[in-house]
């Protein structure tokens, strides 16, 4: 049979065997009993003849060993299942896939063939593997996007140019902060990217892990948009995630995920006995579901069963089942079928030749009553740790030198460290390889399974780790320090953690040490790892001994306040607590103090603490020399007004643009106070330095040069002149160079805010269509400036405003759909109870009546709600709010006495708001222009005459301060309104010829200029009024104008409403 398969060779032997053994004792077990054996191989040959006509290179067997390839096993309907999930998560509904199971159950092979699926299938995959031995925050995605770009730059050079260009367009100057977090991005960039190294994002935001985190989903928006294809990412050993990641994946999954839905999907996997549902991923995953239904389907593996583990050994031994069941069911029963079990098991036969490829039978053969026979510890984590004392000593010791670094570590920091420590390495660990024990790629070893790490890592006692951890840190340390290579510094650092105080041999090395984690906090810093910052401040701290003010005062006080500033960050509010008493207990003069005294302000305010933070905001301005009046009336006021008129009378704006930055350390943290004080005022009900603190900010920039917070101060004095004084050009004039300052000045923390404050007189003067859409960009600049609850506040705003200017209401309520689950992700509660009331007058101007968003009870908890006691307290402008969209949607659906009721507690409650920049200031003209309305309204329905002439009396002021509008801030926004209550007062006063041309002129005003909710509204009250001036046929017509504006609008529920007008009836 020379030339035939070894297979069909042995086929046709059994059969032969079978056939004259026929009641004979010793026929060989793998012969055949029956014709359906027989029948059932050789089909299998015919499916499969690469596995079992081509039989074994029996050189390679017996060199290489037992290859187990990349089949999968017994796991069909778990990857059928994880590619439903990506499916459904790539086509309909965002979703997320969750492999789980004990260690060695099989998670990361079914991970690979779906892996290979995806691949297949055109996707764009990328992986990276969670560590337990990894301290750096973010460090797994980090890495998994840099190898992306790695990869990108030099296999695709047109796509790596487009991916370049989406991100400059997106983040701008704002993308070097990611390159610091993703060094290899920078030759995606190409050359012409040039990071500015002066720049730390602690000059660009004010929470960078919340901008770090923004600047990430927009990096996987871009991806995503760019290839046009699916993006998977994939996080193996989720177990080990840690919180700043999960922080991510959050944000990832709420805010981004509903833009790139179709182009993204997150599956992951981790041991399901090491996980508790009170881990951190569990909790993000169950939230996001609730906060907004993504939900994460969980794969669940259990060990192989018989048929699947001789599925697996039939393909690796390229023998057929029935040959292999045997052995299939001995390694069954002492493995209980865990795959990796049965892979080292196996290992172990072939090196103790219990299992071998046979020259003889050309085929690998066992012993199977000696296997049976052999001892197995019961679990896999014991024989891992057996089995390793059989490997060489040279080889032993590299492992274990490798597992202090975790489950995998770069080649060439090995290479580092061998020279360094003066130990074989390299070679030992190529042996590992050879052993199987590790494998070889992407520039790294890593360990074949977490199990085999763990064996080798638990082969030191606690002791000695630390003293290996302390060994090899110090080694790379001095290397990273003499070439100035920051990755390893913080690599070496960590294992220098890792080791602790008590691996330090003395004081001067526990100081050199300190300095070390010094510098690596500050690196950490500018990478916006704030988690790791804090963690290298703190551990610097540890190294110090006692007396440590005393005898090193400078690094302690740096040490401390660093720490103190990642501990604000990262919002671990009990260590600011503990350090900052620390400082101000040692610190040896005022000026140390200040920046311990900002936190603790900070602290405060964040508490809901804020008398305590407006009384020690005041006490250290006055201890920097820039005290506020005690008493603020009037004349005060009125004096700093004039004093800082006479400063900016001579200074032109190309002059003020070209003032210098602020260099006074002191007078920075001045400014810095003062907007915190600005902002704590409305919540503790003072108004009174609102006006003094925007003319001090100016005072001093002008004095000292502009600072990040100095065009905050030029818009609050550009809003105080247009909206307190009515000089809205000279206003104008000081809002419009905030915005310039903004661009010149290096630091992005306060554009948001600047853009806000800047806009309040931007929406008067310009036309409001095109003004609101700086709210976006505000929006923009506070995510990457880490301030996400201020995001949700200009979201909030910009669908607000939306509605009012007529843009389109389709538009506004998925606009507003989006804001109401960000805000529920950041759990801004203030801008849930506002949004909710305009939101249903939205949905009910639509006429969409199913969204669940509408449920206050399902988005506000009952403890904070407001109650209606409070209505003149601390939350009137909440009410005003509240009652304003009451009494417009009473307007707009012609609701009388609902708008009797709202109107009355509204001006009630107006008496006691006064006027102040907040976020329910914002759109005082439309109240003015709908209070007026329903006031002339009302006015001429009750038919009490003194209360009519009070209620006509409230409506000619509104018309009056629209006029006032008009005349000096814009015709674009205001001269349709006024004219709008014109009409209604001319209506009132019974002076109908009049009435019907300022009708007429509102329609048109609001066409021209783009109102087109307004155009409708003018002209369904013009039809009223011809209505109820006996001219019904006359009134169909501007009924009928009023149903098309309104349809256009997408108000196609208050558009049905007019239909009983439409055929004169």
């Amino acid at each position: 049979m020379l030339g035939l398969p070894t297979a069909l060779c042995d086929l046709i032997s059994y059969m032969l065997e079978g056939s004259s053994g026929c009641g004979h004792d010793d026929v060989n077990e793998e012969s055949y009993e029956f014709i359906s054996e027989v029948r059932d191989d050789l089909k299998l040959m015919l499916d499969s003849p690469n596995a079992y006509l081509r039989g074994i290179d029996l050189v390679e067997a017996a060199n290489v060993g037992i290859q187990f390839g990349t089949s999968l096993h017994g796991r069909e309907t778990e990857l059928q299942a994880l590619k439903e999930c990506y499916h459904r998560s790539i086509s309909s509904e965002y979703e997320v896939a969750m492999i789980c199971g004990i260690s060695g159950i099989g998670k990361s092979k079914l991970s690979d063939a779906f892996i290979r699926y995806a691949n297949e299938s055109g996707s764009i995959v990328l992986s990276g593997r969670c560590d337990k031995l990894q301290s750096q925050p973010l460090h797994t995605i980090s890495s998994l996007f840099d190898r992306y770009c790695a990869s990108l730059s030099v296999k695709d050079r047109s796509m790596a140019g487009k991916v370049a260009t989406a991100l400059n367009e997106n983040l701008g100057d704002d993308v070097a902060s990611l390159v610091r977090a993703i060094p290899n991005l920078a030759n995606l960039l190409g050359d012409d990217f040039e990071p500015k190294e002066n720049l730390n994002d602690t000059a660009l935001a004010m929470d960078a892990q919340k901008r770090l985190r923004y600047l990430f989903c927009e990096f996987v928006a871009v991806i995503s948009r760019c290839h046009e294809r699916p993006l998977i990412l994939f996080l193996d050993d989720c177990q080990w995630i840690d919180n700043a990641s999960v922080a991510l994946l959050n944000q990832l999954l709420i805010i981004t995920g509903s833009h790139i839905t179709g182009q993204c999907f997150l599956f992951g996997s981790y041991r399901d006995d090491e996980m508790s549902e009170t881990h951190p991923l569990n909790l993000m995953l169950s939230s996001v579901h609730s906060l907004c239904g993504i939900k994460t389907t969980k794969i669940n593996l259990t060990p192989l069963s018989k048929g699947a583990l001789n599925e697996m050994l039939s393909t690796t031994l390229s023998l057929l089942p029935r040959i292999t069941r045997p052995l299939a069911d001995i390694l069954h029963h002492k493995t209980k079928g865990s795959p990796l079990f049965v892979k080292q098991v196996m290992m172990e036969l072939y090196n103790q030749q219990l299992l071998y490829p046979s020259l003889s039978r050309r085929r690998w053969v066992w012993e199977a009553e000696k296997i049976l026979d052999m001892k197995i510890p019961e679990n896999v984590a014991t024989f891992i740790t057996d089995s390793f004392d059989r490997l060489p000593s040279e080889v032993l010791s590299a492992l274990v030198v490798l597992s202090c670094f975790g489950a995998s570590a770069n080649i060439s920091l090995i290479e580092v460290l061998e020279r360094e420590i003066q130990e074989p390495l390299m070679s030992p660990l190529n042996d590992a390889v050879g052993h199987s024990v590790l494998g070889k790629r992407n520039g790294e070893f890593y360990f074949m399974h977490d199990k085999l790490q763990e064996a080798a890592y638990s082969m030191m006692q606690p002791v000695e780790r630390c003293l290996h951890h302390n060994r090899y840190g110090l080694a790379l340390g001095f290397v990273a320090v003499r070439e100035r290579d920051d990755r390893l510094l913080l690599t070496a650092v960590g294992q220098i953690n890792h080791g602790g105080p008590q691996a330090v041999i003395d004081s001067e090395q526990a100081l050199v040490v300190a300095n070390l984690n010094l510098d690596a906090g500050k690196k950490a810093v500018n990478m916006s790892d704030f988690f790791s910052a804090y963690s290298f401040f703190n551990h610097g701290i540890s190294f110090l001994g006692r007396g440590h003010w005393t005898d090193h005062y400078d690094l302690s006080l740096e040490l401390f306040n660093l720490a103190v500033k990642c501990a604000l960050m990262n919002a671990d509010h009990e260590s600011v607590k503990v350090l900052t008493s620390q400082v101000m207990h040692n610190a040896k003069c005022f000026e140390d103090k200040c920046q311990a005294i900002s936190y603790t302000i900070t602290l405060l305010g964040w508490g809901g603490n804020v008398p305590d933070a407006i009384k020690l905001i005041n006490s250290t301005l006055t201890n920097l020399g820039e005290g506020l009046p005690t008493m603020i009336t009037p004349t005060v006021v009125k004096d700093d007004v004039v004093s800082t008129k006479v400063l900016l009378a001579s200074l032109s704006d190309d002059v003020l643009l070209s003032y210098p930055g602020m260099e006074n350390p002191s007078k920075i943290l001045v400014l810095d106070l003062l907007l915190k004080y600005f902002n704590f005022l409305p919540f503790a009900g003072e108004r009174a330095a609102l006006l003094i603190i925007p003319l001090r900010m100016i005072q001093i920039s002008l004095m000292y040069g502009m600072s990040p917070i100095s065009p905050i101060g030029f818009a609050l004095y550009g809003n105080f002149l247009a909206l307190v004084r009515g000089e809205f050009q000279e206003g104008y004039r000081y809002v419009k160079l905030a915005l310039s300052l903004m661009k010149k000045l290096p630091s992005r923390a306060q554009d948001g805010n600047i853009m806000f404050y800047a806009n309040y007189t931007k929406l008067l003067v310009e036309p409001m269509q095109s003004a609101i859409e700086l709210y976006p960009d505000a929006y923009k600049a506070s995510m990457k400036s880490g301030i996400p609850h201020a995001s949700c506040v200009y979201n909030y705003i910009y669908g607000n405003l939306s509605l009012w200017a007529g843009k389109g209401l389709k538009v506004v309520v998925s606009s507003m759909k989006e804001t109401l689950r960000e805000t529920k992700y950041h759990k801004n509660r203030n801008i849930l109870r506002m949004i909710l009331p305009i939101f249903r007058m939205a949905l009910r101007l639509t006429g969409e009546t199913s969204a669940p968003e509408q449920d206050q009870d399902s988005l506000i908890n009952a403890s904070d709600r407001i109650s209606k006691k409070d209505i003149t307290g601390k939350h009137a402008s909440y009410f005003h709010s509240l009652y304003f969209i009451r009494l417009t949607e009473a307007l707009i659906f012609r609701e009388l006495d609902e708008a009797i009721d709202a109107t009355n507690e509204y001006f009630f409650v107006d008496k006691g708001v006064g006027f102040h920049f907040s976020l329910t200031t914002f759109n005082m003209i439309f109240r003015i222009f709908y209070s007026g309305l329903v006031s002339f309204w009302i006015g001429r329905e009750i038919k009490d005459g003194k209360k009519a002439k009070k209620w006509l009396a409230r409506g000619a002021e509104c018309k009056d301060e629209m006029e006032k509008l008009a005349a000096s801030a814009s015709e674009w926004n205001f001269q349709n309104k006024a004219y709008l209550l014109q009409a209604e007062e001319q209506f009132c006063r019974m002076n109908f010829e009049i009435a019907e041309k300022l009708y007429d002129a509102a329609i048109l005003s609001s066409k021209i200029h783009k109102y087109v909710n307004e155009e409708a509204l003018a002209n369904e009250l013009a039809g009223h009024f011809y209505l109820e001036t006996g001219r019904q046929n006359r009134s169909v017509h501007y009924f009928s104008q009023a149903f098309e504006k309104y349809n256009e609008w997408g108000a196609v529920a208050k558009a049905n409403t007019l239909t009983n007008y439409l055929d004169g009836s």
